[in-house]
């Protein structure tokens, strides 16, 4: 590729096809990681905290559950901001910085809006609320025709993520809140009914 096109801004403004296929397939891995996470789970196994300050497996699937949309309105708020256009090296050099700067657990609390507050009376009732929730994640996903990649919304650690970032980081996010659910369930204070 000649050097100037290197320096190119980007002109296309709708999310890649593949862009598009990467995040549906990291929606659809999230989703299935949440549900094998609480595959089996009780109801006081969903109620029971490892310690005070640490969240139940019900307070977790309760702040997915109310977080994916929360996620996706970000995004909706981001493109209401002036578009950023990038050099292909200027979004190259920021997403090496967001892959390379690590989230120590506990460092990135949730709004308090995104907190669990008893919103659900089962885990069942979380379980169904997240699964809409990733529904319309995933229709929004699908369906979008908007300018993701030029639109940014601060992250508290990895600073400015565009707005395809911030749909795949929703999947991540997800992931990581299952593994902390994987965790809860094998430690060894877990109630085994």
């Amino acid at each position: 590729m000649p050097k100037f096109q290197s320096q190119r801004v980007y002109d296309d403004f709708m999310i890649t096809d593949r862009e598009r296929e990467t995040a549906l397939a990291l929606l659809a891995r999230s989703r299935t990681a949440v549900l094998n996470a609480v595959d089996g789970v009780t109801e006081d196994q969903a109620r029971w905290r490892p310690a005070p300050e640490r969240w139940s497996i019900l307070e977790y699937i309760e702040h997915l559950a109310v977080s994916d949309d929360g996620l996706v309105a970000l995004v909706k708020r981001s493109l209401e901001t002036p578009a950023h256009l990038e050099t292909e090296d200027e979004r190259r050099a920021r997403e090496q910085k967001i892959r390379a700067t690590p989230i120590p657990r506990g460092v990135n609390h949730a709004p308090e809006n995104l907190k669990p507050v008893a919103r659900f009376d089962s885990l069942a009732d979380a379980v169904a609320a997240f699964l809409a929730a990733r529904e319309r994640t995933i229709a929004f996903a699908q369906s979008t025709t908007d300018d993701l990649r030029s639109h940014f919304a601060p992250h508290p650690v990895l600073g400015q993520m565009d707005g395809y970032q911030w749909l795949c980081g929703n999947a991540r996010h997800a992931e990581n809140h299952a593994a902390h659910v994987m965790e809860i369930r094998g430690m060894t204070e877990f109630p085994r009914t």
